[in-house]
């Protein structure tokens, strides 16, 4: 009898527990464990930059379908908000919106290779972006922001703003918003031959050695060397080169430097030509060591310039 009590009370203790485990803490979320709605997966997309050098050629393209409890056929309209950020307000803030950008009804969907309701290949170019605010020109740096909206069948909408995390993060896909970013390519990457003159601490002219770019983000380079060399003859060839957070940055071919060397040293770029495979420029840290510098690539430098 005893054993019997026990085993009835260790039931109940399994029950108990059973009854008042909290759903959040189930190790995956589902679509199915969670609020139902309705959302635009990404299925594919491509780049999301508007090349400054191509506008007309500038586009970004993406597909999607729609989830939610009867694949797709809750969805009743697929519609963008966009705003206008002008990355540059020197000279003004040109910024604008929202404005209604564009809509797809139901009838627009087809049924894709998952059984759900989507649309294929929705393009926009740049001039249209561009278009929707009256805009002849933009700049490095200008944003145009997209907010994405599904209407359902029952009058319901859903945003970013009103879905859950999980349906705004990679696991379910989520495409509601998106921004397309106004950028010059930038291709400077590569190894290159480096011959310093003018060397501060009075070296022979003409040493020459070779450095290396490496592209960190879309527009900034490292270099393996800063002085482009000319610590070899002042401070031997075990010297340390310069390096810390020093970046060169090309935006839109016109060049600067940014952040110090690890021993804090400032560099400044001066003088600054381009002939060819031939880019000449003089350069200056706030230590006082300096050289002027020209590198060799046999393809050829773009056409640039000082910022």
């Amino acid at each position: 009898m005893l054993k019997n009590k026990f085993l009835l009370f260790f039931g109940a203790i399994l029950i108990l527990a059973t009854s008042c485990a909290d759903d959040n803490l189930a190790p995956i979320a589902t679509f199915d464990a969670s609020e139902k709605g309705a959302y635009p997966a990404l299925i594919s997309e491509g780049v999301r930059d508007i090349n400054l050098f191509d506008i007309a050629g500038s586009s970004y393209s993406y597909t999607i379908e729609f989830i939610d409890l009867e694949a797709g056929n809750l969805v009743s309209e697929y519609s963008l908000q966009l705003t206008y950020e002008d990355g540059d307000v020197s000279d003004g803030d040109a910024s604008q919106g929202p404005v209604e950008y564009k809509a797809w009804p139901a009838s627009s969907f087809e049924t894709n290779e998952n059984g759900n309701k989507g649309i294929s290949n929705i393009t926009i170019t740049a001039n249209d972006a561009m278009a929707a605010f009256g805009l002849t020109e933009i700049g490095p740096g200008d944003i145009f922001r997209f907010v994405g909206r599904v209407t359902t069948t029952s009058g319901q909408s859903f945003m970013a703003s009103n879905s859950s995390a999980s349906v705004n993060g990679a696991a379910f896909r989520g495409h509601f918003n998106f921004n397309l970013t106004a950028i010059c390519p930038s291709a400077l990457e590569g190894t290159y031959t480096a011959i310093s003159t003018a060397i501060w601490c009075g070296a022979e002219d003409g040493y020459s050695t070779e450095v290396t770019f490496s592209k960190d983000g879309k527009t900034a380079y490292d270099v393996d060397d800063f002085s482009f060399g000319a610590y070899d003859p002042c401070y031997g060839a075990g010297a340390g080169r310069p390096l810390g957070n020093l970046r060169i940055v090309d935006v839109c071919n016109k060049i600067s430097v940014t952040g110090a060397s690890q021993w804090g040293e400032i560099y400044t770029y001066s003088d600054m030509s381009v002939d060819g495979n031939s880019w000449h420029f003089t350069w200056l840290n706030d230590y006082g060591e300096g050289a002027t510098t020209e590198l060799i690539n046999p393809a050829g430098w773009p056409a640039l310039e000082l910022k």
